[in-house]
């Protein structure tokens, strides 16, 4: 069968599997605050709203993303048929998502350019900010044993580093690749798009190949949850040093951090170069590269 065919083949299968899919119960969706909030839907469901609100072509740069987001995947992921077409819905869950993310760290973000501004002028910090800003630092996994206005300065520099938006196209290829575009039975049950562990607690999933095992999988209430960590996780650790560095040289260039790029600093962490290569063919084949160039969300009217 020509290449060509067989991919208007296979979208129309997908398709077709949608369209024939029956739904247990109806969608669960609310709107407020100029978002849709969808807690339970079928994928047939979660794509027909993306079409009445007119959701764009992700592959472009600067592109409106409508807030609609999803609080668990599709409740009959498991039984679309996997495919390229299937991915890329998971793509289009995955960016509104994201993106109300990094809104919240930039607004953490902005709080701290406005106390760098007020250090530079000469001014002290409250002693609210003070308090609020150590909350930050210990969030961020940042500290110094200076004291003092020393200790003020050292830990604004490092944060500066550290709070700040995550390119969506590594969150989403991430996402898609350790999910196995959410196929997985820890991101089905879950929520946990990322494979994240938590340590000697029984709270967790059970990992079925190693029952014994001393880790659990964590249990996320929704997907911004899993997300959310998982940014945090990008600013924080240590594994991720050489990726903030180029993001912050991006920042100071006035240039949006390109994935792919952020991407080339994993190869520099013994931890994280064997999935480097995996990550950028993903960018390339479902061109997700772009959607770090201003994507910005949209509210639904």
């Amino acid at each position: 069968m020509p290449i060509k065919v067989a991919k208007i083949f296979s979208k129309a299968i997908f398709i077709l599997v949608l369209c024939s899919s029956v739904a247990i119960a109806q969608p669960i969706i609310e709107k407020k605050d100029g978002a849709l909030w969808v807690k339970s839907a079928t994928t047939a469901e979660v794509e027909q709203t993306f079409a009445q609100y007119n959701y764009p072509d992700y592959t472009k740069p600067e592109t409106e993303f409508p807030r609609i987001f999803l609080s668990r995947l599709p409740s009959d992921w498991a039984q679309i048929a996997d495919s390229d077409d299937k991915h890329r819905t998971f793509i289009r869950i995955m960016l509104p998502l994201v993106l109300k993310i990094n809104e919240a760290i930039l607004a953490e973000r902005q709080i701290l350019e406005n106390w760098q501004q007020k250090r530079h002028n000469g001014e002290k910090l409250s002693d609210s900010e003070i308090a609020t800003l150590e909350n930050m630092a210990s969030k961020y996994d940042a500290d110094t044993k200076e004291q003092g206005t020393a200790r003020v300065d050292h830990l604004l520099l490092l944060l500066d580093e550290k709070v700040d938006a995550v390119p969506p196209a590594i969150m989403v290829a991430t996402a898609g690749i350790y999910s196995d575009w959410g196929n997985s039975r820890i991101a089905q049950q879950a929520n946990n798009l990322y494979l994240t562990e938590v340590w000697y607690d029984n709270k967790g999933m059970k990992p079925l190949d190693d029952p014994d095992a001393d880790y659990r999988y964590k249990i996320y209430a929704n997907l911004e949850e899993a997300i959310a960590d998982r940014a945090l996780k990008i600013n924080s650790h240590v594994n991720y040093d050489y990726v903030r560095m180029a993001r912050k040289y991006s920042r100071s260039l006035n240039s949006p951090p390109y994935s792919p790029q952020l991407t080339a600093q994993m190869l520099n962490d013994s931890n994280l170069h064997n999935v480097a290569g995996l990550i950028d063919y993903t960018y390339s084949f479902y061109g997700l590269a772009r959607t770090d160039f201003k994507p910005r969300l949209r509210s639904i009217k």
